[in-house]
């Protein structure tokens, strides 16, 4: 099934800059050369801040300053709809393996908990992006070892595709395979809907809550439990700048009798293009008042993220 675009108003043009009024002067050449070369390095930042110096320092050309000004606006409008229309006509053109995206991650970690130990770890994520649906896979996989003793496996692989509602609102489906012994369960199944809802904040931050029921299949080697569940995430994106961001995960399980959680943070820095240094801290739980465990750990890790696109 392939994404159909939706239309697309036609990029605008950029108007001339409006003559100046009657008793204001013309930008001084010398002003608009300096603006010009603002303008051609793209930081939009540095062009908003000197309009707003040339207008303190040439009050007379205020008129001229603003049509200037908003000729820029309109062509980098324009810039912007050419943009998204060449990008929703790549997206719905695309195969089912075209349009994908990842990073491969290395690393090793240090847990504590039950047990402490040094471990290594790796993990691939991948998505593709279309007109309305989000595909998103990852798979984790993680060991450690005390003392010679193999202290903790670890395995997750899980599928979300999301469905556009607007720019804000998404419905999502979840599929979750679990492997960990070490936290009381040899492997459980998660499938589960809901909703999530972007709350972002400029393009430096970027928060989305998700909610909704889950069926969970535990197996804990004595015996196999099915039951239903209810979920909550919550995931943080902040560019710190533009070599260095911060992220965090945090979702929760609530079933009868049963709860789990798993929050991760981490704080990435650019090395290049694709190459990124990342320090992460994840703290896991487990309750289940049936069995009477209460099982937590801790894991720290240290790893190179490898941008496949």
């Amino acid at each position: 099934m392939f994404d159909q675009a939706p239309p697309v108003p036609p990029a605008l043009s950029a108007p001339a800059p409006a003559a100046a009024e009657p008793g204001q002067n013309a930008v001084p050449p010398d002003l608009k050369a300096v603006i010009d070369a603002a303008i051609a390095a793209g930081d939009e930042a540095v062009v908003d801040r000197l309009f707003g110096y040339a207008r303190t320092a040439q009050p007379d050309a205020a008129a001229a300053l603003d049509a200037l000004q908003a000729a820029h606006a309109a062509q980098r409008e324009a810039v912007r709809l050419a943009a998204a229309q060449a990008d929703q006509q790549r997206r719905a053109a695309a195969g089912p393996l075209d349009n994908w995206t990842g990073k491969i991650e290395f690393g090793a970690s240090r847990a504590t908990g039950p047990v402490s130990s040094l471990g290594l770890v790796a993990s691939i994520d991948a998505e593709r992006a279309g007109v309305n649906w989000t595909h998103r896979l990852s798979a984790r996989a993680e060991v450690q070892d005390a003392e010679g003793v193999n202290a903790v496996e670890r395995i997750i692989a899980s599928w979300q595709p999301r469905r556009t509602i607007d720019k804000r609102g998404y419905l999502f489906g979840l599929g979750l395979y679990e492997r960990d012994p070490g936290l009381g369960y040899e492997q459980r199944v998660t499938t589960g809907a809901g909703a999530g809802w972007a709350l972002n904040r400029g393009d430096r931050l970027k928060v989305a809550l998700e909610g909704g029921p889950a069926l969970r299949v535990t197996d804990t080697g004595t015996a196999v439990r099915e039951r239903l569940a209810g979920r909550g995430s919550l995931d943080l994106d902040w560019t710190i700048n533009p070599r260095l961001d911060f992220s965090q995960r945090a979702s929760i399980y609530y079933e009868q009798g049963t709860s789990s959680g798993v929050l991760t943070s981490a704080l990435n820095s650019k090395v290049s293009e694709r190459l990124n240094l990342r320090l992460s801290y994840e703290y896991r739980i487990e309750e289940d008042r049936e069995r009477a465990i209460s099982a937590s750990g801790t894991v720290s890790r240290a790893s190179i993220v490898y941008r496949l696109q």
